[in-house]
């Protein structure tokens, strides 16, 4: 018996599965209630330069003007008035909450733990810069969101 392929009902499937990853990720990666100040402190403390993670293409949905998006992640480095070490993720180019000078920090108890919240960081990132822009390889391919960075 063949399967009916309705592809509005798939995109809104895979629409549904982004937002819900996206809360997820977000969930994960989101720090103590006063948290956000602090993640932005830390990444000022950030060593320079940060290590390259991705070069995107970003095509915005309102106008559909490209821009060039660079992900970011610095080395693990020790929170500022903490016992945690922290690296810092910032997404250049889109004009969203990670495109600053610094950033952003995640946390942990050690380097490891701080690079993997990093990572899950950044996919959150890519996951908010996804919702004003297509995302792109340099080379135009689409961008997978739900591939692991």
């Amino acid at each position: 018996m063949p399967i009916p392929d309705d592809k509005s009902l798939r995109e809104a499937r895979l629409a549904e599965a982004l937002r819900t990853n996206l809360r997820r990720r977000k969930a994960a990666a989101r720090p103590a209630r006063s948290g956000e100040e602090r993640a932005l402190a830390a990444a000022e403390a950030a060593p320079q330069p940060y290590s390259v993670m991705r070069r995107l293409e970003g095509v915005a949905h309102a106008d559909g003007a490209r821009v060039a998006l660079v992900l970011e992640i610095s080395a693990p480095y020790a929170a500022p008035e903490s016992d945690e070490v922290c690296c810092a993720v910032r997404l250049t180019g889109d004009g969203g909450q990670f495109d600053s000078e610094h950033g952003k920090a995640a946390f942990g108890l050690d380097g490891l733990q701080a690079t993997r919240r990093a990572v899950e960081l950044a996919q959150v990132a890519l996951d908010l810069a996804s919702t004003t822009h297509d995302l792109r390889w340099p080379d135009g391919r689409s961008y997978d969101l739900s591939a692991p960075i």
